[in-house]
């Protein structure tokens, strides 16, 4: 589960592969399998997560 800063959670998978997505400081959320970026837009807040 990754939470946001506004405290909301959510499990995230990669649209490729399946595998759940992890949060890295430098590149954000990333697929640490495929590689693949992700850009979301947090549910709770509205803001780019």
């Amino acid at each position: 589960m990754l939470r946001h800063s506004c405290g909301y959670e959510l499990e995230i998978l990669c649209r490729n592969c399946g595998k759940p997505i992890e949060y890295r400081s430098r590149q954000g959320l990333i697929c640490p399998n495929c590689g693949r970026v992700v850009t979301l837009v947090c549910p709770g807040c509205g803001t780019k997560w």
